[in-house]
């Protein structure tokens, strides 16, 4: 079973619509908007330009990776799972995308580095490590998590300026070992992704830099 793209939009609207029953301001929803729809179209581009990719099916599972993060907090629960559980009776390819979006080649630290991405839920850490294993890595995987790191608030962006966004957020310095960790993985994606479609991926989006979402 796998949903349209208006489906999966139609989602999306569903989540805008209960977070302002909840309180949320309407005004802020774009942020959330620039970041999904900026993944989304990240992925469905560079997916045109890979053999055995279906562009549309990647948008879906693009737009819908982050699809419980706004839940997470109320929750207590690690939004990716939250996705999983939300979407795997209508899109199991979305599904998968919202399990592996976090962890870049599908390869996650131990728990005692991930204790605060799963709020210390140790069970869904280990249904997400056991998905990890059972499942075997794709390109679609990877493109996804190369598209997640290439779309923030404002929508398009290149690693570098996703990267001193969440230094400044979390007071940190670019240096920093923390911040090194994660932009390793995530320029060994770009490469990747570089050498599949014989050019760099930020040529295919450099005339839309920043991409927004319509207001």
């Amino acid at each position: 079973m796998s949903l349209s793209i208006q489906e999966a939009k139609d989602l999306i609207s569903d989540v805008r619509e209960r977070e302002i029953t909840l309180g949320r301001a309407p005004e802020t929803w774009y942020t959330y908007e620039n970041h999904v729809y900026g993944t989304a179209n990240v992925a469905q581009t560079i997916a045109t330009h890979i053999k055995g990719l279906n562009p549309k099916e990647i948008y879906v599972s693009a737009l819908l990776h982050d699809i419980c993060k706004t839940e997470e907090n109320r929750v207590q629960r690690f939004h990716g799972i939250l996705g999983y559980e939300k979407l795997i009776d209508k899109d199991e390819k979305a599904a998968r995308s919202a399990i592996v979006h976090m962890f870049p080649w599908n390869k996650i630290s131990p728990f005692e580095k991930c204790f605060q991405m799963f709020f210390g839920n140790k069970k869904d850490y280990d249904f997400v490590v056991a998905y990890l294993n059972e499942n075997e890595a794709t390109d679609s995987d990877f493109l996804i998590q190369l598209a997640d790191t290439l779309a923030n608030k404002n929508g398009i962006v290149t690693i570098e300026q996703r990267a001193q966004e969440y230094a400044q957020r979390n007071g940190l310095n670019l240096s920093s070992s923390m911040i090194q960790e994660m932009l390793a993985p995530r320029f060994e994606l770009k490469t990747y992704f570089d050498k599949k479609i014989g050019r760099d991926v930020y040529s295919l989006f450099h005339h839309n830099l920043p991409f927004s979402r319509e207001r």
